[in-house]
């Protein structure tokens, strides 16, 4: 027995290794360009576009949430995109509930033999993104998993309402929780009585932070709100932001390919730049986002905030807390999917109860800010997926011949959700969350 555990441990640690020597090799390739080598180590080139190294964790294709179908050059919906067709994919999402109903929409995304990109020009400019930017180029590469993922849980309230399907072998009190979070959401998108409501209760205001290339969660939601779901959902008020100003302009070039139905003032969707910062001067930024709605003092005005692979960048935990604190309504909700990637979302959620727990200038302590609230199981297709890839996984290392993609870590998207319990306070809240980001890098 000790020598077979010896001989796993062994095996382990080659298999390790060889990850890592490989990552490194991605990563000259990724530096070096196309000109050191035919593409023979993985790296994506016009013979094998996207095709991405096995060694990568990029792999992994994902839980495919949203069934996804790159449109032909023939399709007539390609005169829509604004832009070469050699540089963008012109992409079909859709989702279908159990007993039919769909939603689909359109996004434009960069082509996979785009990656990386082909001038040494362009490779450091993404590169050096965050030097010019304050953000990186991630949002720019691809569509990320997480994103597909929200967006189907979305969709699924929309289209199989708050009782919607539970995965199985939940945790005894998860189902309970998931109920719960799935009816306030319903309650913040659905119009119940079928009929127009009085005042900003007759709105939805929804805003998505780090939306990337294609704002995938924001668009599939106003999608929906542009079919036959439209009578039984409150207009929406779309915002979609990132830090990048490329992927900005690409969400508003998605945005544009939504449908419109005949009531125009049902759904309107922007595009914006937003970085994540939680010094009072950047407070400023959120406020003028926030007016975006009919909001007047600039309060946190969104009833959803959205939020897909972000807290993975751990030096902005307190940035992005601090936008969504500052961004949505008192009662409003935040969803945030992502893999756990390490200690990242640990660290996060270590960051919510530090400013759950902050004190004022007297000594006393605030109410909580945010009740929190973290689903491993939130969506059948995932959890099914998941436990089938276990059982894969764990018979090849029986075996010694693990060859599997999937690290649940890196690749098993989980849900967050944070309910905004009272109005955010810029001194003690912000100074709470900027003083515990800062202790753990010291």
């Amino acid at each position: 027995m000790a020598a077979a555990n010896a001989e796993g441990i062994q095996a382990d640690d080659a298999q390790r290794k060889e990850r890592v020597k490989a990552r490194w090799s991605i990563l000259r390739k990724a530096l070096l360009g196309s000109s050191s080598g035919g593409g023979g180590d993985g790296a994506p080139t016009a013979a094998a576009p996207g095709r991405f190294h096995e060694r990568s964790m990029n792999a992994f294709p994902g839980f495919r949430v949203l069934d996804r179908t790159v449109l032909s050059c023939k399709d007539d919906e390609k005169s829509s995109i604004s832009a070469s067709e050699e540089e963008w994919d012109l992409v079909r999402y859709s989702y279908a509930s159990p007993d039919g109903r769909a939603v689909q929409f359109a996004a434009r995304e960069t082509k996979a033999q785009q990656r990386p990109p082909s001038s040494a020009k362009r490779r450091a400019e993404a590169l050096l993104s965050h030097r010019k930017y304050g953000v990186d180029n991630t949002g720019n590469v691809r569509v990320w998993d997480a994103e597909g993922t929200l967006a189907g849980f979305l969709l699924s309230i929309v289209l199989d309402g708050a009782d919607g399907a539970v995965p199985n072998n939940m945790e005894q009190e998860q189902p309970t929780k998931l109920s719960q979070l799935r009816k306030a959401l319903f309650a913040r998108l659905a119009n119940a009585s079928g009929e127009d409501a009085d005042g900003e209760n007759r709105h939805c205001n929804l805003l998505e932070l780090g939306a990337g290339q294609a704002g995938l969660a924001g668009l599939a939601l106003a999608a929906a709100s542009q079919t036959d779901r439209a009578a039984t959902m409150k207009p929406l008020r779309v915002v979609l932001t990132d830090g990048h100003p490329s992927c900005v302009e690409n969400n508003v070039a998605c945005a544009q390919m939504i449908p419109k139905n005949d009531d125009k003032t049902r759904t309107v969707i922007d595009a914006q730049l937003l970085l994540w910062d939680s010094s009072a001067n950047e407070a400023e930024t959120c406020r003028l986002i926030n007016k975006r709605t009919v909001c007047e003092t600039g309060a946190g005005s969104y009833q959803i905030c959205l939020a897909s692979d972000c807290v993975h960048f751990q030096e902005f935990h307190d940035g992005l807390l601090t936008t969504i604190a500052r961004t949505l309504a008192v009662g409003g909700i935040a969803l945030l999917c992502q893999p756990s990637r390490g200690s990242s979302l640990d660290n996060f959620m270590a960051l919510v109860d530090a400013v759950n727990g902050a004190q004022t200038d007297d000594g006393g302590a605030e109410r909580p800010l945010f009740q929190m609230a973290l689903f491993e199981d939130f969506h059948p297709k995932v959890s099914a997926m998941h436990r089938s890839l276990i059982v894969e996984k764990n018979k090849e290392h029986e075996e010694l011949e693990s060859q599997s993609q999937y690290e649940p870590n890196w690749h098993r998207p989980l849900l967050l959700a944070l309910q905004m319990l009272r109005s955010y306070d810029e001194h003690v809240d912000g100074e709470a969350a900027r003083q515990h980001v800062k202790s753990r890098t010291q």
